[in-house]
């Protein structure tokens, strides 16, 4: 009898702590960011934003842009700008580049590097508008008599310091003064990069404080295919450009980058091999000895 009672005792015991262990388990919660509730996990809810401020995985993706179509015209002609950026907000490159904005012009930026250094406000703006961005050299030095390599680590330095701002590095260069021999030529090959050079040269480094000037000697001197030489230095060069873009549209130009002139043009820019412009005849138009 004593045996039965002691029995009936214990299975009483174990029936009590199997239910206060289920009613435990159903009631566990932890505080946090986020719950678990009956043993499983309940992952934390993130609100989806185009900014990353979510996990990765949740996080919306951001669109990119749409592709840049090419501006059509009845004419297509490449402006280049030498030897910058120049200035930082607001500055002459800032406002070069609003001004081809809000003309629907692309261009094509052949870039210093030291000044990539010390102005890069708008280094995002340029893909991102529709422009071209080339090397021209780190230092701005002649390849063919200042360097012992054809200008290869000149360029290529350059090439990796505009990639970091741009994430996309230049597919052609330009060498300083114009000037380039077989070395130059061999080092821009193996860097896989045409030689851009050009067939109109507006001399604004000469008449860098006539607007005039520049802008008639860009009217003057258009031509379908052409290449055409400036630089973002100079106060008068933004005026003399702008004013001449405005006529030129009125007469069906369209301004692109010198890859896509090369593309309408059925050429196929190919490494180490020098480009003037891609007009019948190619000639250069007074094309000045400045250092460009």
């Amino acid at each position: 009898m004593q045996f039965k009672r002691i029995l009936s005792l214990c299975l009483c015991s174990v029936l009590l702590l199997g239910i206060a262990g289920c009613d435990a388990k159903q009631n566990t919660k932890t505080e946090g960011s986020g719950k678990i509730t009956g043993g499983s996990a309940e992952k934390p809810k993130t609100q989806k934003t185009s900014e990353g401020s979510g996990t990765p995985e949740e996080a919306e993706t951001v669109e990119k842009p749409e592709t840049i179509e090419i501006p059509q015209g009845d004419k297509y002609i490449a402006f280049t700008f030498d030897d910058g950026p120049t200035g930082n907000t607001d500055g002459r490159t800032e406002r070069l580049l609003d001004g081809l904005k809000e003309r629907g012009v692309h261009a094509t930026f052949f870039l210093c590097g030291y000044r990539v250094r010390d102005f890069n406000s708008m280094m995002n703006r340029y893909l991102a508008e529709g422009h071209e961005v080339g090397n021209h050299t780190m230092d701005h030095i002649r390849l063919d008599t200042q360097t012992n390599d054809g200008g290869y680590a000149q360029v290529s330095s350059n090439n990796d310091l505009i990639a970091s701002y741009t994430g996309q590095a230049p597919t052609l260069m330009r060498p300083v003064g114009g000037a380039y021999n077989d070395d130059v030529i061999a080092s821009m090959k193996k860097l896989g990069m045409p030689i851009i050079l050009w067939n109109i040269d507006t001399l604004d480094w000469k008449y860098h404080d006539d607007a005039a000037v520049i802008q008639q000697r860009i009217l003057d001197r258009a031509r379908d295919g052409a290449i055409v030489l400036e630089h973002d230095l100079y106060e008068a060069t933004l005026e003399g450009v702008l004013a001449a873009i405005d006529e030129l549209q009125a007469q069906g130009y369209a301004f692109v980058t010198v890859s896509e002139l090369a593309k309408i043009k059925g050429i196929t820019l190919e490494p180490g091999k020098v480009y003037t412009g891609f007009t019948p005849d190619d000639t250069v138009v007074e094309s000045g000895s400045n250092f460009s």
